[in-house]
């Protein structure tokens, strides 16, 4: 009877919910639940096959790269068409490619190529799936929507890493890409099944939503810079998070021992699992708050949570718990970060320019792969250990919180 109850609750919250919004937090999902165990342990799995760091690192600079030039396309398009059918079916496909290349890989350039499809895949599927949030939410708030998509990717990078995890230590090693592949192949199913739907009303919820937008909009100023710059480091932070971290905990600190590759994926799955259940309460908290509380708290966290990873390179046994408490940390500020960056960039751009304004918040997500991975892989190939890579970050943070942001509002 309990379970019939809760079931009944789940379901009239989810459908609370406008028919639209639920779809594209559906493919969201899917996206995040293929490319969760890609993010996260592609690193892992090809440094076991015998690349360097630096060429790991190089794949992700490379496919940050590439990621640029088909964001500057997907962004042009957005305005012109205003449509994200193509898109997101394009990028499913370019992702299918990159997972048969590293799927077949051996060696670095097989890896370089698929990462190469990587970026192209992630720079065209970015920023239409942030595009499609705030026209299918109407009438409900665009932070509590994006409050809604990034706790359906919480669930499915969680669902990726954890599953990914399992199904790469105890059956075939390159298990992720596969399921990256069918979840590919779910997306373009639910595109092609809702296509004429999703055609007729688009029109209709742009007109309901860009008019009283327009109203209220926000100037591109120096302030726009300054957030800009704030959403630039704390991607920059989450792209060391999901590459450099797991190479630093496998290979071990100053002083710290080295994690087995085991420990590594639980203590990455444990911060996601912490992720999933944030995101959701964290977002709704947040959408009560100002336009830029969730820029400042995720600042303030990432700069402790990279501190304690930065202190923990220098200790043994006690290391382990400060790891745990940072990871705590990065969650928190990761689920306050993840909905207001993208409400607030949405809000700032001009009305003819909010797809190129979704491309370039989804390219300050791929520059934080341009030189971060590729650097940090280049410092522990040198030392063997990331600590003053930790350090760089929390510095980082603590500057842009204390100083730039006290000038804003």
């Amino acid at each position: 009877m309990i379970s019939l109850n809760y079931f009944q609750i789940s379901r009239n919250w989810w459908i609370q919910f406008p028919y639209l919004l639920r779809l594209i937090t559906k493919i969201r999902f899917y996206a995040a639940f293929g490319a969760g165990g890609v993010i996260y342990l592609t690193s892992l799995i090809f440094n076991n096959i015998g690349l360097s760091a630096t060429n790991i690192g190089l794949g992700f600079t490379i496919s940050a790269i590439i990621g640029t030039v088909t964001r500057i396309f997907t962004g042009n398009y957005l305005n012109k068409k205003g449509k994200i059918q193509f898109p997101l079916i394009t990028s499913s496909i370019l992702s299918i490619a990159a997972s048969l290349f590293l799927i077949f890989s051996r060696d670095t350039f097989f890896y370089i190529v698929g990462q190469s499809f990587v970026g192209a895949a992630a720079g065209i599927y970015w920023p239409a799936a942030e595009f499609g949030v705030p026209y299918f939410c109407y009438p409900i708030d665009t932070r509590k929507a994006y409050a809604l998509v990034r706790s359906s990717e919480a669930l499915g990078i969680f669902l990726g890493v954890f599953l990914g995890g399992f199904m790469t230590n105890f059956f075939y090693s390159k298990s992720i890409f596969i399921n990256d592949i069918f979840c590919m192949l779910v997306i373009t199913y639910l595109i092609s099944r809702n296509n004429s739907f999703i055609k007729r009303n688009l029109e209709n919820f742009k007109q309901k939503l860009v008019n009283p937008i327009n109203q209220r909009q926000l100037k591109w100023n120096k302030n726009s810079i300054i957030i800009i710059l704030s959403i630039l480091l704390i991607t920059t932070s989450l792209a060391l998070i999901q590459v450099t971290l797991p190479l630093d905990l496998v290979k071990g600190g100053v002083y710290r021992n080295s994690l087995s590759k085991e420990i590594t994926s639980l203590v990455i799955s444990i911060q996601l699992i912490l992720l999933l259940f944030l995101q959701w309460p964290v977002g709704s908290w947040i959408s009560k708050k100002g336009r830029l509380f969730g820029l400042k708290f995720s600042l303030i966290t990432f700069s402790f949570a990279s501190f304690l990873l930065f202190i923990s390179s220098y200790l043994n046994t006690q290391a382990f718990y400060l790891i745990s408490f940072s990871l705590i940390l990065v969650s928190l500020g990761t689920a306050s970060f993840l909905p207001t960056s993208t409400d607030v960039v949405f809000r700032i751009a001009p009305s003819n320019k909010k797809g190129f304004a979704l491309a370039l918040l989804s390219q300050c997500f791929a520059m934080g792969y341009f030189f971060g991975p590729f650097i940090s892989g280049r410092i522990l190939d040198q030392f063997g250990y990331a600590s003053i890579i930790w350090l760089s970050i929390s510095s980082c943070c603590f500057f842009v919180f204390a100083i730039l942001f006290r000038r804003l509002f």
